[in-house]
């Protein structure tokens, strides 16, 4: 990998509305949570809308679940699909799932309301989880308020956060498929045509090399990668990764490499902290 050591501050834009966001959706109705080993000992088809996702083939898995674009995408295609999973905040979620598709909807407490009350609109069913997003007292609120559910905390992309969802609701095998982490070939981002500026407006937009091949991606995507291979690493057989992504190029590179590509840095810290000054 070839690069600068940079530090990047990764921020939600609407930060100041998630603790709104998840009262209204707990008022709204008495929210349908999350169950512990629903699906104990099925596998499931984990599917990202990255460009890989097109010709996957998801055959074989008991269940199939889609994020965010990856869903219309998916039932365009024909395939069959058990449920949408979202942990968006920004009203993209809303435009992506506007024509509300017929399965059950995984989505995060902290999520628009409009989207919750689009899909409940379509009579959808909507499934809540907690998804942590560190607004003030929000452990409080989750534990003590909504009933009992899981929180996904880690990951800075939707597939890698849910990953621990789907161990929670008992599946021992999880093919992950379209999480590329990357923008394709011509820069396509999304599996359904979509550009890096249709899907992220004007995004921070980062270059380095693997073994030779160049990739393009943005910080929150790098970082996703970063996760998903240690995820896979740690599952001992129970995730696999598909699909010629990002992810797989590292899955070959120890853990010094991968904090070299992208890491969390501690408050008060910077990347000369852990590498020493650059040339």
């Amino acid at each position: 990998m070839v690069g600068v050591l940079m530090p990047i501050e990764l921020h939600n834009p609407v930060t100041d509305r998630l603790a709104s966001f998840a009262l209204a959706n707990l008022a709204a109705a008495l929210p349908e949570m999350v169950r512990p080993m629903e699906f104990a000992g099925q596998s499931l088809a984990l599917c990202g809308a990255g460009p890989s996702l097109r010709g996957a083939t998801l055959d074989g898995y008991d269940r199939v679940w889609a994020c965010n674009s990856a869903l219309p995408y998916l039932v365009e295609a024909g395939a069959k699909v058990d449920a949408a999973v979202g942990i968006d905040q920004t009203p993209g979620l809303l435009r992506e799932w506007g024509s509300a598709p017929d399965v059950t909807y995984l989505v995060a407490s902290t999520c628009d309301p409009a989207l919750v009350a689009h899909l409940r609109a379509h009579g959808r069913r909507v499934v809540f989880f907690h998804n942590c997003v560190g607004f003030d007292g929000e452990m409080h609120h989750y534990c003590e308020e909504w009933p009992p559910a899981f929180m996904v905390a880690s990951g800075a992309t939707v597939v890698s956060r849910v990953i621990g969802l789907a161990g929670w609701m008992g599946f021992s095998r999880v093919g992950v498929y379209g999480a590329d982490c990357a923008f394709g070939a011509g820069d396509l981002v999304h599996a359904n045509g979509d550009g890096p500026h249709e899907a992220y407006g004007n995004p921070l937009m980062m270059q380095g090399e693997i073994d030779g091949r160049v990739w393009r991606t943005r910080p929150d995507m790098l970082l996703g990668a970063v996760d998903l291979v240690r995820r896979v690493r740690a599952s001992n057989g129970a995730i696999r990764l598909f699909g010629d992504t990002l992810p797989n190029a590292l899955m070959t590179k120890d853990d010094a490499f991968l904090d070299e590509v992208m890491r969390i840095l501690p408050p008060g810290t910077t990347p000369e902290d852990f590498y020493g000054q650059q040339d």
